[in-house]
């Protein structure tokens, strides 16, 4: 624990130097706990709503330069990640709905190095260390998409965003050969716009998902546990359910004490405003990364969080449900 630098309050981790309250209103904070801030604007790379002024390394970590040339660690034919086959039904996030986990085989799930936010509390820290990554090739990875016990292919990190043009490449070649497997996402939904929609239509052709990651709904704080402002996380969600409204799901990690009802509430209504159907996972949160000082989400909370997301959606799911047993 430490004090609010505004209120001088106790905050729930020495990481957050701002107490939930101030932290709604201060988030210019995040230039003091996320490195690289200074580089977010109008630079060199599109690919993410960063724009990152591209100097050494892009935040990402996968794009960089070569003299006046901005250049990746990936490209259509090669990607740093790690993938394997996990039997279904599997602990993916949409796995209570998604048809996927009522079937009999495998999920081909494809973890990408490298993310365009700094989450605090990332479960999947190592996808940092872009140096240990190995380079798979498309043609590899296509004969595990295409094995006869493998039902879906889940993008997920990280962020499959830094290493898009690869991932629907790749997806693309799976559903050309292969009309059973579904293309799903697991992202922050920060990415080009384009490229968005493009994923989003290999989704809607193959059955498969996109799930949102949407972190809070308060920009300030939104910042200050990410990174990044969440303006174009909603704007992509917007833009992926008006042409492919069947494939669009949401998630929100419940980060103890910061991440509350009333934050709860604003996305459960956004999300509502598009469509009260769209399914919805709450999940308790596991103490990691920089935020391991912190506990599991307090029963109390979780469950004031599902009422009022009830109070705007008809699909509205615990995940990681285990965690409030095992205290």
């Amino acid at each position: 624990m430490g004090r609010c630098a505004f209120c001088n309050k106790i905050t729930p981790s020495n990481a957050i130097p701002a107490c939930p309250e101030c932290a709604r209103e201060h988030g210019e904070i995040a230039e003091e706990i996320h490195e690289g801030l200074e580089l977010i604007g109008y630079g060199d790379c599109d690919l993410c709503s960063n724009l990152c002024r591209v100097e050494k390394e892009g935040l990402c970590r996968i794009r960089y330069r070569d003299r006046d040339r901005i250049v990746s660690k990936s490209s259509a034919s090669h990607a740093l990640l790690h993938a394997y086959l996990d039997p279904l039904p599997t602990n993916c996030c949409n796995a209570w709905f998604c048809r996927g986990s009522r079937l009999k085989g495998c999920n081909l799930a494809v973890f990408y190095y490298g993310c365009n936010f700094d989450c605090l509390y990332c479960q999947n820290w190592n996808h940092k260390d872009v140096e240990k990554a190995k380079a798979i090739d498309a043609d590899t990875l296509l004969r595990l998409a295409l094995r006869e016990d493998v039902k879906c292919v889940c993008h997920f990190g990280g962020s499959p965003e830094p290493q898009i043009g690869f991932a629907i490449k790749f997806s693309r070649a799976v559903i050309e050969r292969s009309r059973d497997v579904m293309i799903c996402w697991e992202w922050n939904g920060a990415g080009n716009r384009k490229l968005a929609l493009k994923a989003g239509e290999l989704s809607h052709k193959s059955g498969g998902t996109v799930k949102f990651d949407l972190k809070a709904w308060n920009d300030s704080l939104h910042r200050i546990l990410t990174g990044r402002s969440n303006e174009q996380v909603l704007e992509n969600f917007s833009a992926v359910f008006e042409k492919f409204p069947d494939v669009v799901s949401a998630t929100t990690l419940l980060v103890p004490y910061y991440v509350d009802g009333d934050e709860v509430e604003k996305i459960a209504g956004f999300i509502a405003g598009h469509d009260e159907n769209i399914p919805y996972s709450l999940l308790v949160f596991h103490p990691d990364y920089r935020l391991s000082d912190m506990p599991v989400t307090p029963r109390e909370q979780v469950f004031e969080c599902y009422r009022r997301a009830k109070k705007h959606l008809r699909k509205v799911n615990i995940g990681n449900i285990h965690l409030l047993h095992e205290r």
